[in-house]
């Protein structure tokens, strides 16, 4: 379980959150917002790769705020699928089995569900946009982590192709019962994959009950904000 609480973080002069909180259970939770909105940074200081200005994250009721991010056991998928190009999948996927974490029958497992087994001896140059996110996927979640925070994996990738793996995606994480934090601006992605839904509006998070409403009261700010 996360929660996070009050986190309040400033780049220079601005704000960007302002006393968020949030709270993700035994779910698959998508939180919204535009380009800006301050998703990413929430997500990083979850993490433990951005430090908060203010608030405290608690993972499974332990205060997590002051340690690094390899000692929070938080898997953390990027935006971008951040492989190393001269390692296969297979190593790509191991490396995530450093320092100890997870272990070989959990690998293969993960490795089958996410149907990775024919591109273990490539190199990430070699595959399409799907097979990276999926080997990005395979990676965080070997480690066995208490959380899945996923940075809008799928930019990138076509609308026909996303429609395809995200209920692979959604098979998976219920399958291995991983708790996820998903960031998006994409409704479609958000129902797609989600159980629930945050919307991340001018610094704060509030919760809301379908996607369509989350998307209706970021346009409803935005008329707002320019008439």
């Amino acid at each position: 379980m996360l929660q996070a609480k009050e986190i309040t973080k400033k780049f220079r002069q601005q704000v960007v959150l302002q006393q968020a909180c949030l709270e993700v259970n035994s779910e698959i939770k998508a939180l919204i917002g535009i380009n800006g909105s301050g998703k990413s940074t929430f997500l990083k200081i979850v993490a433990g790769i951005v430090s908060a200005d203010h608030g405290k994250v608690f993972l499974n009721n332990c205060d997590v705020t002051s340690l690094p991010p390899e000692q929070r056991n938080v898997g953390y998928v990027p935006q971008h699928p951040a492989l190393f190009q001269h390692l296969t999948v297979k190593e790509n996927i191991l490396y995530g089995m450093r320092n100890g974490k997870g272990s070989i029958d959990t690998y293969e497992r993960i490795v089958d569900l996410l149907d990775l087994q024919a591109v273990l001896d490539k190199h990430p140059r070699e595959l399409s946009g799907g097979y990276r996110t999926r080997t990005s996927l395979a990676r965080a979640l070997v480690p066995q982590p208490q959380i899945l925070l996923m940075d809008e994996p799928l930019t990138g990738i076509d609308v026909v192709l996303k429609e395809r793996i995200l209920p692979d995606f959604r098979k998976v994480l219920k399958e291995l019962q991983v708790p996820v934090l998903y960031v998006t601006h994409d409704p479609k992605e958000a129902e797609l994959l989600a159980d629930n839904y945050a919307l991340m509006d001018n610094g704060q998070v509030r919760q809301v009950d379908t996607s369509a409403e989350a998307f209706e009261l970021i346009r409803t700010s935005i008329l707002q904000e320019y008439a």
